[in-house]
C-alpha cells in the first residue's frame, strides 16, 4: 500500500421507502431516496477532490443494494464493501478494524448526511491524527459526522446512544476515560428530519448561484462505458444545460446519454467539429468544454464565474489529475500541473471553459483532427491570462495507462513538436493513432 490513508464513507443505496425515512413524510419515499442520493455524491465529489490532491484511497461502505449497483451509481475508481453489523457502532467498529488490518495508520470515517462536507476538512481531519489519536467531527444535533482513528479503539463505539443528541458527548467521555487525545474540526449541520430541510436548500443556493450561466458540452463517440459519469459529473454542478455532440457512436454513447439527461446532437465525427456545434446551440454565458472520460470537481460552477469574472481572465480550467493510479502518475500529474500555471497551456482534458462572446469572437476551434485544444489556447491567451483553478478535474488516464509513462509522454511532445514545425494536422493525427 503506497498510501497508508484511507476514507471510509458510509451510506445506503438510494431506495424509495428504505432510504432516510424520517423524510418521507416531507418529501415522499421517492424524494427522501433523492435527496440522500444528492448528498451522498456531494460527499463522493469531496473525496475525490482529496484523493485527486493527496492519493489518500476511498472506499465506500454501504447498507442496501449491492456493490453492482454501488458501482453503477459512484463509479469504479474506489474500494465498496457492505456495512457489518448490528447497529452503528458496531459496524463502524467493522470498517476500522478492516482498514487497519489491510495496513492503513490513519483512517478517516465521515457519513454522507452533512452538505457543508468539504475535501478541505477532510484533509484538515487527516492532518489532526498526525497529532492527535482522535479526530472528531461534531454535528450540530450533538452526534458527530466524521471520525478518524490511528489505531483501533473499540470501546468508543460501545454502549453510545445512537440516533440521540448524546453521541458525541458520551464518546468525548470514553475517550477520556481511555486518557486518549482528541482533535476537532469544523461544527456542522447534518440532514435527517423536516426541521433539517433549509440546511440543504442553503446549501444548494450557494452552489448553484453561478450554475444557470454555464453550458457544459461533451463531445463523445463510442464511449458508452464513460458517458454517464461524464454527464452526472457535470449535472452535479446543476448547470444550465449538458450538451452531448455525438459523432457517430455505434455503442449504446447516444442511448445512455439521453437517459442520463443530456440534450445530444449529431453532427459528423471531429473533436473540434462537435464543440463547435455544441457551442453553436447552447445557451449559457459560459461554455465548459468536457471530455467523456474526464470527472469535474465538486462546486466547479463557483470556480469557472470567480475566474471568469475576472475582466482579465481570458478563460480557464482545472487543474490536472488523474483517477487511477499507476507507476509515474505523480510525475505526469506535476508536470501537467507546472506547464498549465507557469505556461498557461492547459489541455482538453483539464475541461477548459470560456465566456461566450471570447469562443465566437475567435471562431471557435479550429477543425483540425488533433492539437485543437493546444491551438485553441494559443489564441485564447491573446486575449488575456489562461486560469487554472484550485480544483482538480479528473481524466481516466487510459493512454498512459495503455502505453505507460515515457512512451505517451515521448509521443505527446513529438506531437506538438511537429504542430509547432508546420507539420500537417492530418499527419499528426495518423502519427498519433498509430504510435
Amino acid at each position: 500500500m503506497t498510501n497508508r490513508k484511507k476514507l471510509i464513507i458510509f451510506t445506503r443505496y438510494p431506495e424509495p421507502g428504505i432510504t432516510k425515512t424520517r423524510l418521507i413524510g416531507a418529501l415522499g419515499a421517492r424524494g427522501a431516496a433523492e435527496l440522500h442520493r444528492l448528498m451522498t455524491e456531494r460527499v463522493v465529489a469531496a473525496a475525490r477532490a482529496l484523493n485527486a490532491s493527496t492519493g489518500i484511497g476511498m472506499e465506500i461502505r454501504f447498507a442496501g443494494g449491492d456493490i453492482s449497483k454501488m458501482r453503477q451509481w459512484l463509479g469504479n475508481d474506489m474500494a465498496y464493501a457492505g456495512q457489518i453489523g448490528p447497529d452503528l457502532g458496531e459496524r463502524m467498529d467493522n470498517a476500522f478494524k478492516d482498514g487497519f488490518d489491510q495496513g492503513c495508520d490513519r483512517i478517516v470515517l465521515a457519513g454522507s448526511d452533512c452538505p457543508g462536507l468539504t475535501a478541505d476538512i477532510l484533509e484538515a481531519a487527516f492532518s489532526a491524527l498526525d497529532h492527535h489519536p482522535v479526530v472528531l467531527g461534531p454535528a450540530a444535533d450533538g452526534g458527530y459526522y466524521l471520525i478518524g482513528l490511528r489505531q483501533r479503539l473499540s470501546r468508543v463505539f460501545k454502549e453510545i446512544s445512537w440516533g440521540t443528541g448524546k453521541v458525541l458527548e458520551e464518546t468525548l467521555n470514553v475517550l477520556s476515560s481511555l486518557d486518549v487525545s482528541c482533535a476537532r474540526v469544523d461544527r456542522l449541520n447534518d440532514v435527517d428530519t423536516p426541521e433539517d430541510l433549509h440546511i440543504w436548500e442553503s446549501a444548494q443556493k450557494v452552489r448553484n448561484r453561478h450554475s444557470d450561466r454555464i453550458s457544459v458540452i461533451i463531445p463523445a463517440l463510442n464511449e458508452s462505458a464513460r458517458i454517464q459519469a461524464a454527464i452526472q459529473s457535470a449535472r452535479k454542478g446543476h448547470p444550465l444545460e449538458v450538451i452531448v455532440v455525438d459523432g457517430g457512436s455505434r455503442d449504446e454513447t447516444v442511448h445512455l446519454a439521453s437517459k442520463a439527461g443530456a440534450i445530444v446532437i449529431h453532427v459528423p465525427r471531429g473533436r473540434a467539429v462537435q464543440m463547435n456545434a455544441g457551442a453553436g446551440i447552447s445557451r449559457g454565458r459560459h461554455l465548459l468544454f468536457l471530455h467523456a472520460d474526464t470527472r469535474l470537481p465538486d462546486g466547479y460552477p463557483a470556480h469557472i464565474c470567480n475566474i471568469l469574472n475576472d475582466p482579465a481572465a481570458a478563460g480557464g480550467a482545472f487543474r490536472f489529475g488523474i483517477a487511477r493510479p499507476f507507476p509515474g502518475r505523480g510525475l505526469v500529474e506535476w508536470m501537467t500541473n507546472f506547464r498549465a500555471h507557469h505556461l498557461q497551456m492547459p489541455y482538453g482534458d483539464q475541461a477548459i471553459f470560456v465566456r461566450r462572446r471570447n469562443f465566437f469572437e475567435m471562431g471557435g476551434y479550429n477543425p483540425m483532427p488533433i492539437m485543437e485544444d493546444y491551438d485553441f489556447i494559443r489564441r485564447l491567451r491573446q486575449k488575456g491570462r489562461i486560469v487554472i483553478a484550485d480544483a482538480a478535474a479528473l481524466t481516466s488516464g487510459r493512454r498512459w495507462l495503455e502505453l505507460g509513462v515515457l512512451r505517451t509522454t515521448l509521443i505527446n511532445q513529438l506531437v506538438i513538436a511537429g504542430y509547432h514545425c508546420g507539420v500537417a494536422p492530418e499527419k499528426l493525427a495518423v502519427f498519433y493513432a498509430n504510435a
